[in-house]
């Protein structure tokens, strides 16, 4: 018995030492601390140094760096406009087709168009396929947007203009352009005429889209589209006529063109047409991106609504859980679960339908809709669908019969959540200023990024400089001024002292600036400093993102714990969460501070991972690749248990104003006593929550279906799921929103639940504080009623 005895003993030592021992009732315990002193200063006060140094910084960067050296464009023939020698004077980058370059994959590949550097972005349309052959050569040639290899003094007729823009090198066409950081960009979508009928702007078949939906194309459809189109159009300024002007332009076919060109040939269809392209064929592609854009703008309206009413939807669902949570959760398991039914049945009946009477030939065309239908018309697909379906409804069922008593509490805890979330309604939108400061802080990381990488001293060296020829470029002048092939060089003497004879007989002059050769950008030659700052700049950009993050947490924990302890809910303070932020910033910054650096460390070091494990592909070492991915995969986990034990640890010091160590451990051994209960209560409801947004955003993905499907929609959509699969998507963000509020509302009180039972008994000297469903859940009760205290 006293080896026994001795054994316990020492086990329940172990154990104390481990998780702590439970919490001992104070009788001057009631609630979150209203006289405490500031936590972890010295982080704070180190936090507020690095923000210091961050500045600097930041000012350093702004001081001596130039934007202009990365955002200056590059032509086609790598010439930096306004920069190199030879494009020196002309700042603003001319894409030949703008349309083009909107492509997922054009920050990686570049624009896939000719790029010219120009003096002036273009005031006005030009269209070449509406040039009179009588018209002036000289008009002509002011109009006429070549590349580099064009001297535009030696087109002598229509002719030879003809053969450059077949040759793709001059434009075609091109809208009014304004400059947007150095890119002449054109506003496709401004219009001031009304949209034209549906026979020009509605759908087009499949045959009438070319592989580049260009302009270009669109006049052979519009000309054999209308009557009396003359075949030449005299040469002038296509401007946006007034309402009466545009329908008489429409007589004759022009106007239909340009308004065609804002209407199909819009930067968001072109870049869903050339994401389309990289997994399909360019012209079915581009007709797909379109046709979904097409959808997107005629539906606008149905997709804004049925996001305005998802808001709408999750208000009430948290405000009416606060009376009627248990059959709300219920209902809301019992939907998923008859959806999953459903989907069974329909597959079901859907498979015998087709084992029955098989469809052949299905896939006949090339479109998605076609492509769907093929799937659709499979018995196979279905009979996937309802094994993966069934195999799903399994687990679910399984789920929610081993934890069906667990979920009683669990819907005690959401009511109780609920009720927290009604009296301080203000809690719902507060994270909204936390989303504005992450806006401000990605802004300012990036601006001073750039900055930094802007800073030092630009490198130039001489490309295509041949002095062996005499037709060549030759370089005159000062000593400074003679380059050689490859010598380090100063685009301003480059430009004046470096010539090149011309034959010309249009030219007044012998000789002009270099074509073939110039002094071109290399780099940007950085002090090493400035690499240790863009190390500041991104430890800076995590440490404050996660700062705020904790920040958010940590108020609405003091809020809600708040609410808890306080015995009669009546005496809640009004300004409920202002206190909470008037709490945290005074006294807990530096908490703050301490717990976002320990995340800001963890993912530093990912990132560092990362790095490594990019510079490594290209060895291909299995064994080192094996060791990065293991450690790759350890910091994530490490990063998502720190995760966890943070927003415990913001929650107990709201409660109980320790710092963060003492808050971390209180937190940890809390939960690691009632192990079992954050398992099963805590995850539950993070399961029912889930549940709840898949069906809000399910339900309202199948109303807005039948809308659309209904007479009363008066539309007539290409593809009518993509509307509905936008309001899915969209109406799952925005309970995602409202629940995360929600779901740090259950964390807290869970914590104080679980405090509240160690700490409390239910004697008239220790009351529980709980609600009367938990305590009757729990088989306890306090011995004097609520309503006698004091």
């Amino acid at each position: 018995k006293k080896i026994v005895y001795h054994n316990f003993r020492i086990l329940k030592n172990y154990t104390i030492f481990f998780v702590g021992e439970p919490v001992k009732f104070d009788p001057n315990f009631k609630g979150p601390l209203k006289h405490r002193s500031c936590t972890d200063v010295i982080c704070l006060l180190l936090f507020i140094l690095f923000l210091i140094g961050w500045s600097i910084v930041a000012f350093y960067g702004y001081q001596n760096g130039n934007l202009n050296r990365l955002i200056m464009p590059t032509d086609s023939n790598n010439n930096r406009c306004g920069v190199d020698s030879n494009v020196l004077n002309k700042p603003y980058l001319f894409f030949f087709d703008l349309s083009r370059c909107v492509d997922i994959t054009t920050p990686i590949n570049g624009c896939p168009t000719p790029q010219v550097c120009v003096e002036k972005c273009p005031d006005q349309a030009f269209l070449f396929d509406m040039v009179s052959e009588s018209e002036s050569i000289d008009n002509l040639r002011k109009l006429l947007i070549c590349d580099n290899s064009v001297n535009k003094n030696d087109i002598k007729s229509y002719v030879m203009a003809k053969e450059y823009v077949n040759n793709n090198q001059c434009a075609r066409w091109y809208l009014q352009n304004g400059p947007v950081l150095n890119r002449c960009i054109s506003d496709l979508l401004t219009s001031s005429c009304p949209r034209i009928p549906k026979t020009y702007t509605g759908k087009l078949k499949t045959e009438q889209y070319s592989t580049s939906l260009s302009l270009h194309s669109l006049i052979s459809y519009q000309s054999a589209s209308v009557q009396h189109v003359p075949e030449r159009l005299p040469l002038e300024t296509i401007r946006e006529p007034t309402i009466k002007r545009c329908e008489e332009n429409r007589r004759i076919g022009r106007e239909i063109i340009y308004e065609k060109v804002k209407k199909t040939d819009t930067y968001l269809a072109r870049f869903m047409g050339n994401t389309l392209a990289h997994i399909t064929n360019e012209t079915e592609a581009y007709q797909i991106g379109q046709m979904v854009v097409e959808d997107i703008i005629d539906s606008w309206i149905t997709i804004l609504v049925s996001l305005g009413i998802t808001m709408i939807i999750s208000l009430l669902f948290i405000m009416v859980m606060r009376w009627i949570a248990a059959p709300v959760i219920w209902c809301t398991i019992l939907g998923v679960i008859g959806i999953l039914g459903f989907v069974i049945y329909y597959s079901l009946s859907m498979y015998i339908h087709l084992n029955n009477n098989p469809v052949y030939n299905s896939a006949a065309g090339s479109n998605i809709n076609a492509i769907v239908k093929s799937y659709l018309d499979n018995k196979n697909t279905w009979l996937c669908i309802l094994i993966a379906v069934s195999i799903i409804l399994l687990i679910t069922l399984l789920l929610i019969l081993v934890l069906r008593k667990r979920i009683v509490i669990a819907i005690a805890l959401v009511k109780e959540g609920s009720k927290a979330v009604s009296s301080t309604t203000s809690t719902i939108f507060f994270p909204i200023f936390p989303w504005i400061l992450y806006l401000l802080v990605i802004a300012f990381s990036i601006t001073v990024g750039l900055y930094l990488a802007s800073v030092g001293d630009p490198l130039y060296r001489v490309v295509g400089l041949n002095n062996s020829t005499v037709e060549g470029c030759q370089c005159t002048g000062p000593p400074e001024s003679i380059y050689e092939n490859g010598d380090y060089c100063n685009p301003e003497l480059f430009y004046q002292y470096c010539r090149e004879p011309i034959t010309s007989s249009f030219s007044k002059q012998a000789i002009t600036s270099c074509r073939t050769a110039s002094c071109h950008f290399q780099r940007i030659d950085s002090p090493k400093l400035v690499g240790y700052f863009h190390g500041i700049n991104i430890i800076g950009f995590f440490w404050l993102l996660f700062f705020i993050s904790a920040f958010n947490e940590m108020v609405l924990a003091s809020a809600f714990s708040t609410w808890y302890w306080t015995f009669h809910k009546t005496d809640v303070p009004f300004f409920n969460i202002t206190i909470s932020m008037g709490r945290t910033i005074r006294y807990h910054l530096g908490t703050l501070a301490f717990g976002s650096l320990i995340i800001t460390i963890c993912r530093i070091i990912r990132c560092i991972l990362e790095y490594i494990d990019h510079k490594l592909k290209k060895f291909d070492n299995e064994v080192t690749r094996a060791i990065l991915c293991c450690c790759k995969c350890f910091f994530w986990c490490l990063e998502k248990f720190l995760k966890f034990l943070n927003r415990n640890a913001y929650i107990m010091c709201a409660i109980h104003g320790k710092n963060f160590c003492s808050s971390a451990q209180d937190a940890f051994n809390l939960l690691m006593r009632n192990f079992l209960r954050v398992i099963t209560l805590d995850k539950v409801t993070d399961f029912l929550f889930f549940m709840a947004k898949v069906l809000i955003s399910t339900g309202m993905a199948v109303a807005s279906h039948f809308f659309l499907k209904s007479p009363h929609s008066n539309l007539d959509l290409n593809y009518s799921f993509i509307p509905v699969v936008i309001v899915a998507i969209g109406s799952y963000l925005i309970g995602s929103i409202f629940f995360s509020v929600y779901s740090m509302a259950v964390d807290t009180l869970f914590l104080c639940f679980l405090e509240d039972t160690e700490r409390n008994d239910g004697t008239p000297e220790k009351p529980y504080f709980m609600s009367k469903e938990l305590m009757k859940i729990l088989g306890k009760k306090n011995e004097v009623p609520r309503h006698r205290y004091n």
